[in-house]
């Protein structure tokens, strides 16, 4: 039987990047991405930033995430038409 192949954008040495929707505000990239956490082996939705800076490009930003309002609703929007955020999370917000 063949061994069936993982889909993820990208993998890093704490989690793999399943899916992820991007928001650019100038040089600041807002990430909403479904995430697999290996050491806890559990999906989980992630809120990221990211800038572009002179030594790597979409350099990942590790503290809070501070983002307006309607960046967020957007952020948020987006993630539910590209599935990122399901129907049982539509349904949890009413």
């Amino acid at each position: 039987m063949a061994k069936r192949e993982e889909v993820f954008e990208k993998e890093t040495k704490y989690c793999k990047i399943i899916k992820s929707v991007d928001l650019v505000d100038g040089d600041e990239i807002f990430s909403l991405e479904k995430i697999y956490i290996k050491s806890l082996k559990r999906e989980e939705i992630r809120i990221a930033l990211y800038k572009n800076c002179r030594d790597r490009e979409r350099k990942f930003i590790a503290r809070a995430v501070d983002i307006e309002i309607e960046k967020l609703i957007t952020l948020i929007s987006l993630g539910i038409k590209s599935g990122i955020l399901d129907k049982n999370f539509k349904e949890k917000l009413m």
